[in-house]
């Protein structure tokens, strides 16, 4: 029974900070985890003839303004297209849809 308890004590401390880590570090792994970022949907537009998208800037659908952060990496897979709606939860990307440029100029008001 000491044995069980020096073992549940010493797990405690990296449980605790596992549970920091995944709260505060924003990756695309921490935050498909993380219950307090949000799902939502944003808009970008990327460069063409690639399919590996780089710190993407987001616009925000509500308000047509770019959010505080970028997305570090998308994946595509239309190296023609330009224009993408990317369902997102902080940095993990669930999928993205490519669009036409009128709904992403429809959608946002600064472009």
């Amino acid at each position: 029974m000491k044995k069980f308890k020096i073992g549940v004590i010493s797990l405690l401390p990296v449980l605790v900070i596992a549970i920091i880590g995944v709260l505060t570090v924003h990756t695309s792994a921490t935050d498909r985890l993380n219950p307090l970022v949000s799902e939502t949907v944003s808009y970008a537009k990327v460069p063409e003839n690639t399919q590996n998208y780089k710190q993407v800037t987001i616009i925000n659908p509500k308000d047509g303004k770019t959010r505080a952060y970028k997305i570090k990496q998308v994946g595509g897979y239309d190296p023609n297209q330009k224009y993408i709606k990317i369902h997102h939860k902080g940095q993990y990307v669930k999928s993205i849809s490519y669009i036409k440029k009128i709904s992403f100029i429809t959608n946002n008001k600064n472009f």
